[in-house]
């Protein structure tokens, strides 16, 4: 942490200007979506309601008499039990090994101290099951509440110490939590699946700094944040994104060439940018396995993550029933807000009982 903040005072960057990139909220914000349902309403002339700041939202055809509703980012086009299966990573990872569907596993653990999981935790705990885990799969280890999203509360451990620290905390707010293996990541994608067609696929790419053969991590982000001073928000990503580097990380010194994470999520709203340039075959295997998962657990409007981990291939690491592309607008501008309104219009009108966007409202006729 100290050589952190080293590299940072010593070229000029203020404390508050820290302060603010590592309190930053970590998803993009929500007012672009919600804009955008908006829109689908007028052009379709449905009935738009919002309450609890907008985080319910409704769409409401009269003249049929079927609404739809959109709780945060899920849709009701997906059944309920297939998004409470989402939104528990254990339970995804159980669903997806049921079926050899490969997948990053994901073991969960709940907590002995709250009132609604302790019957649920054996009399001899969760600690020694949660040893011998780790020590079967290795350091280092991922561990995450049970329920989350955005990366927030994902925690990195390379020794036990840190595994009871981390298990401590999230144990703290949350009911439960899951352990999966730390995998080395070649690419990360977000495949966009609707009704068994995977509709838009990108790559996640992280921040990352390029290798001299002579300065230190440290110092190429020290060099990256000066040059990116004068657009503010290419800072706060860079900062955010190396929040999380160990003191051994910056020190060291990356060959000529080599390019270097700063950050070991894939996260959009921790920094990372989306990319379009993904390879025809691999394109393929991607929707193949996006539509395998998204088919096994049963949902049918979400995205599927998927990493390409080294020496072992595509693997699902989460299936998100809330589908968020706040982050694609954002940094896309128009074309991302084309692209986000062509999927949200369809699965809006799908949930209303539409086959087309240029069906009129009100009860479906059909041909004699």
């Amino acid at each position: 942490v100290q050589a952190t903040f080293f590299v940072w005072d010593l070229h000029g960057a203020s404390a508050g200007f820290i302060a603010g990139a590592l309190k930053l909220i970590e998803i993009m914000p929500r007012k672009d979506f919600v804009e955008l349902l908006r829109t689908i309403a007028n052009v379709h002339g449905l009935e738009f309601k919002a309450v609890s700041h907008d985080w319910i939202i409704q769409l409401r055809d009269a003249a049929a008499g079927r609404v739809c509703s959109v709780f945060g980012y899920t849709f009701d086009l997906n059944p309920a039990a297939a998004v409470e299966i989402c939104k528990e990573k254990s339970a995804t990872s159980l669903i997806l090994s049921n079926y050899s569907i490969p997948h990053v596993a994901h073991e969960v653990f709940l907590n002995p101290a709250h009132p609604a999981t302790c019957d649920f935790v054996a009399k001899g705990g969760n600690w020694k099951t949660i040893q011998t885990l780790v020590q079967t799969w290795g350091f280092p280890v991922v561990l995450k509440p049970l329920k989350g999203s955005g990366g927030l509360g994902v925690t990195r451990c390379s020794c036990m110490r840190e595994v009871e620290a981390a298990v401590q905390q999230i144990f703290e707010k949350d009911y439960g939590l899951a352990i999966c293996p730390y995998k080395k990541v070649i690419d990360e994608y977000r495949c966009f699946h609707l009704d068994g067609a995977v509709e838009l696929i990108y790559r996640k790419v992280r921040p990352s700094v390029l290798g001299d053969g002579v300065a230190t991590v440290g110092e190429l982000l020290g060099r990256a944040l000066t040059a990116a001073r004068m657009e503010e928000q290419s800072a706060l990503n860079l900062a955010r994104s190396a929040a999380e580097l160990t003191a051994e990380e910056l020190d060291r010194i990356p060959n000529t060439g080599e390019s270097v994470p700063l950050q070991w999520k894939h996260n959009l709203g921790q920094g990372a940018k989306l990319d379009f340039a993904v390879p025809d075959g691999q394109r393929e295997r991607l929707t193949a396995l996006a539509v395998q998962a998204a088919g096994a657990i049963g949902i049918r409007f979400c995205s599927v993550d998927i990493m390409d981990v080294e020496g072992e291939g595509l693997s699902v690491i989460e299936v998100n029933s809330g589908v968020m592309m706040d982050s694609l607008m954002g940094q896309l501008g128009e074309e991302g807000i084309t692209l986000a309104r062509r999927l949200y219009e369809t699965a809006v009108l799908r949930s209303l009982g539409r086959d087309s966007v240029n069906e009129p409202p009100g009860p479906k006729r059909h041909k004699a």
